[in-house]
């Protein structure tokens, strides 16, 4: 049985090839330029490896997702208040979420994650790099992909494998694209073609340019300062640029698709496998 419960929030989950190209800096300052907006969003931190969103956003805390799974609290006892007032749930490294879920872990966030369905507008689910069964599963269970593109030569082409692997693996054949580090909007367009021709070639997948963000000095400050950039400079290059892109994603009308019900878990409540 499948769920056909309604649902306000738009799962986004953001993703690159590989790290190092500024994706949980881009997933900390989109959920935050969001909430500028007066959107309610909360940004879930599954970067399994290095998750490190609390550290972006200056928040501290005990729990995680990972004590949430271990069943040492509920997900109300995570999440907290962050800047712009999004909901932050934050990370542990390790933390088994994905396709290492049994059915009980699967009904566990089933019932967690439910009643913030229509309580928020966006999740920004910082979704990890890299191509590994766990990284796939949780990226694909959106409904929407952002991709984090850079220009350097070995992100370019692990981008290009994380496209192909959620297009034979899982069947995504849409995925919104971010040009990251670029010198201007220019510069990001010129990087977005590049990658769409090569994309074009070998792939049946749709990719939009959805904004590029411009490299910053700021950017690197903020981190320093523990704070995200939209916050700490919001007169920055960066800044602006995020809130750019917070606005042009507030205004497409996003549908919602069945990988973002698995995220909430409605299948599982409702007896789906």
């Amino acid at each position: 049985m499948t769920s056909t419960m309604v649902r306000n929030a738009r799962v986004i989950a953001v993703t690159s090839g590989k790290g190092g190209v500024g994706k949980s800096n881009l997933s900390a300052n989109l959920s935050v330029a969001l909430a500028s907006l007066g959107r309610r969003a909360m940004l879930v931190d599954c970067d399994m490896g290095l998750a490190n969103a609390n550290i972006l956003l200056g928040v501290n805390g005990t729990w995680t997702l990972g004590d949430v799974l271990g069943r040492h609290c509920e997900l109300e006892d995570i999440l907290q208040r962050g800047p712009g007032g999004i909901l932050l749930a934050p990370g542990h490294s390790g933390t088994g979420i994905g396709s290492r879920l049994d059915e009980s872990d699967r009904q566990q966030l089933a019932a967690a994650f439910q009643p913030y369905a229509d309580s928020v507008d966006f999740v920004v689910v910082d979704g990890g790099s890299g191509i590994s069964l766990e990284t796939l599963g949780i990226v694909a269970a959106s409904d929407t992909i952002l991709l984090v593109l850079s220009g350097e030569p070995t992100a370019f082409m692990d981008a290009y494998a994380m496209v192909k692997a959620l297009s034979l693996k899982h069947g995504c054949t849409r995925i919104a694209v971010v040009a990251n580090m670029v010198a201007d909007e220019e510069a990001g367009r010129a990087l977005f073609l590049r990658f769409k021709s090569v994309i074009a070639r070998f792939l049946d997948v749709t990719l939009e340019l959805i904004g590029s963000i411009p490299e910053d000095r700021h950017l690197r400050d903020a981190v320093l300062r523990k704070r995200c950039c939209v916050e700490a400079y919001p007169s920055s290059r960066a800044a602006r640029a995020f809130r750019q892109l917070a606005g042009r994603i507030a205004e497409l009308d996003l549908p919602p698709v069945a990988g973002g019900h698995r995220f909430f878990g409605m299948e599982a409540l409702h007896g789906a496998h």
